[in-house]
């Protein structure tokens, strides 16, 4: 079994600042080969355990399935999004 390539940890500031310039829009975030793993990114994010996406709940996280791994996406809806505010 040969051992998986190790990818670069995700730049998630870069991220967080290429999606509050094109809100809406998802981008992706990064791949994991465990589905369990790319979960918790898409949770973190989600709840803003990762400080470039805070405040908990101005983004929205997804897993997407790909043929051997699962890729994360994320977009910005704005802070306001979370309290129901429509700016």
């Amino acid at each position: 079994m040969t051992r998986p390539t190790r990818r670069p940890p995700a730049s998630h500031a870069n991220a967080a600042h290429r999606m509050q310039t094109a809100p809406g829009t998802w981008i992706h975030i990064t791949t994991h080969p465990a589905r369990y793993s790319a979960q918790n990114t898409a949770a973190r994010i989600r709840t803003a355990q990762y400080e470039a996406y805070a405040p908990a709940g101005a983004y929205e996280a997804r897993i997407q399935p790909t043929e051997t791994e699962t890729a994360v996406y994320a977009r910005y809806i704005g802070a306001a999004a979370q309290n129901g505010s429509t700016e």
